[in-house]
């Protein structure tokens, strides 16, 4: 009999590889350092946030949302950080600089040149890439 092997390389949650060896599956898992480890978790938060992105349903968002949270935790506690850090942080910001409860959406920004303000944009280009 053949066999198919399938590359994963990504972080997975903690039983997954006694449920997949459960269902007969060979997994080639190691653990991780502390810096790739968090570099791992970078990588997961992006996967999880393009899913959310991708959710349609309800059900689905709050699944993604949760394994965005799970993520999050685990990336604030392997940098020192509580979720009270995290909250308080939040908080302070939402004060300073509002929450998303009105749904502005900014479609551009225009300044002259020599601005300071325009140098935020300037340093970023592939994120804020010029327009005529």
């Amino acid at each position: 009999m053949s066999k198919l092997r399938f590359r994963v390389k990504k972080l997975i949650r903690d039983k997954l590889p006694q449920i997949m060896r459960d269902q007969g599956l060979v997994v080639f898992d190691r653990r991780l350092d502390d810096a790739a480890f968090v570099a791992a978790l970078k990588d997961k938060l992006v996967e999880e946030a393009l899913e959310a992105q991708a959710s349609v349903e309800a059900r689905d968002l709050v699944d993604e949302l949760a394994d965005l949270s799970e993520v999050m935790l685990a990336l604030a506690a392997a940098a020192g950080l509580t979720p009270e850090d995290i909250e308080s942080r939040r908080l302070a910001k939402r004060a300073e600089r509002g929450g998303f409860d009105e749904r502005v959406y900014n479609a551009a920004v225009e300044a002259e040149t020599g601005l300071p303000a325009a140098d935020y944009y300037l340093v970023r280009p592939i994120q804020y890439p010029q327009v005529e």
